[in-house]
């Protein structure tokens, strides 16, 4: 793991900012430099282990199982910051590390402030909500919308934890001033954040006024959309129930590219500790292949036994609904995400609830930036996904890449709707040549909670 570098975005739980160069970086109380940051929090030894058991990654993980939601950064001590900090930097290659920086020190302060534990637990809730809602990656330090955003989940996962009220407002009641700055809001605001997010967590599910409750169609909201599809495959406590994945599956390419028709299938058996940590053994054209994707790092070996090693330039997916749920959907509703209903659309003759989701940007090393855009089509008589279309475009480099995607083949396994079969089309566009392919991806087994060998996700 690299040193902290000077040239990282940061957006943390902050109330007061300091904003140096390139660096943003607001704290949670006081003003602190880049260099009293960068000498205290020397992450050479952070952990990219899934069993990590120290203290604060236990009481975090305890906070995200609350929610059913799994953790997209590491978790790292540094002494005399007085603080609690989220952190997002960049890797060479267009790679990001994310952390969550605390003072034990700085806790202990804060429990003696607030005469409970549920305050130090609230800031952390705070710092967690900013790396689950992607406010990290966005660079411009904090404001007073991520900031009620991150103040918000606090709230709503602290009363998951059977925290009252007052308790989850302790720490900004007692240690923040009344008054609003330039880049966070009064405590008033902040407290009424926690209370939203508060009433909207306290019950075993996210309750959502049903579709067919809706009186007027065109009064039908994206998170009601959203709602509506987790009771379709499921229920929200039975996806919160999914710790660990496998997938056996095969997935079979077509394309022509200059005349040259390439035919290839490919088998996968991906076993996932978590969404985003995931062990794979590959099988193409009769060569056995082994892969690790580890908190955004990603490994590879060709022989069972031998050692795992790191390939910087290859980049794992950025797109921020990954990694913390198995279901996208989820995480969505859990962070109360911004989406866009667009209306009730027709594809191949079914009527779909059309949603856009957040575009988001992916830095390439080798494209610049690229731009993710995405809209997710629901059955109207079913409400499963049924189609997706999605555009990653390089403005740069004049590329693009349309894919659509048909889910079908819905099966159960342990209470949960998977699709088995999905259909994608992709058309690549650059500098005006244009190369249609085609990916079947078929499942032949999949299953909920397998036991996992923590030895296959070792990488010393």
């Amino acid at each position: 793991m690299k040193k902290l570098l000077l040239f990282f975005s940061v957006c943390l739980g902050a109330y007061q900012c300091f904003q140096a160069q390139e660096l943003k970086m607001c704290g949670y109380q006081g003003y602190q430099t880049v260099e009293e940051v960068t000498s205290a929090c020397n992450l050479q030894g952070a952990t990219a282990s899934i069993n990590d058991t120290r203290e604060a990654t236990i009481v975090v993980d305890n906070i995200l199982d609350k929610v059913g939601l799994f953790r997209n950064f590491l978790i790292e001590e540094c002494e005399n910051i007085n603080n609690a900090l989220a952190v997002t930097m960049p890797l060479e290659g267009g790679d990001i590390d994310r952390y969550i920086l605390y003072d034990k020190a700085f806790f202990t302060k804060v429990s003696a402030s607030t005469g409970t534990d549920w305050g130090l637990t609230s800031i952390l809730a705070h710092e967690v909500g900013h790396h689950l809602n992607g406010h990290t990656l966005k660079g411009g330090g904090s404001n007073h919308k991520v900031e009620l955003q991150a103040d918000e989940f606090s709230g709503f996962v602290l009363a998951r934890m059977g925290c009252s009220l007052a308790d989850a407002q302790s720490a900004v009641s007692k240690l923040l001033p009344d008054e609003a700055s330039a880049t966070h809001p009064a405590k008033q605001d902040r407290l009424n954040a926690i209370e939203v997010g508060w009433n909207r967590g306290n019950g075993k599910t996210i309750v959502v006024k049903k579709i067919e409750e809706v009186e007027n169609p065109n009064e039908i909201t994206a998170q009601q959309v959203i709602a509506n599809y987790l009771d379709a495959i499921g229920g929200q406590e039975k996806i919160m129930e999914i710790k660990t994945l496998f997938k056996n599956e095969t997935m079979t390419m077509k394309m022509k590219a200059s005349g040259i028709k390439i035919d290839s299938k490919t088998n996968r058996e991906l076993l996932y500790a978590s969404p985003k940590n995931q062990y794979s053994e590959v099988k193409v054209s009769g060569i056995n292949m082994y892969f690790l994707i580890l908190n955004n790092k990603f490994y590879q070996k060709d022989k069972p036994k031998s050692s795992w090693v790191l390939k910087p330039d290859v980049n794992v997916s950025a797109n921020e609904g990954n990694g913390i749920s198995y279901i996208y959907e989820f995480g969505v509703l859990t962070n109360n995400l911004s989406m866009k209903y667009l209306g009730i659309k027709e594809i191949n003759n079914k009527e779909c609830y059309a949603i856009e989701f957040p575009s988001f940007e992916l830095k390439r090393d080798n494209s610049g930036v690229l731009n993710y855009q995405w809209t997710k089509y629901y059955e109207v008589s079913t409400g499963l996904l049924y189609y997706e279309e999605s555009v990653l475009s390089s403005p740069s480099n004049n590329q693009s890449t349309t894919s659509k995607t048909i889910y079908t083949d819905y099966r159960p396994v342990n209470g949960v709707l998977f699709s088995f079969k999905q259909d994608m089309a992709m058309l690549t566009s650059v500098a005006g040549n244009e190369t249609p392919s085609t990916t079947v991806t078929e499942y032949s087994e999949i299953k909920v909670n397998p036991t996992i060998d923590p030895a296959l996700f070792n990488v010393n």
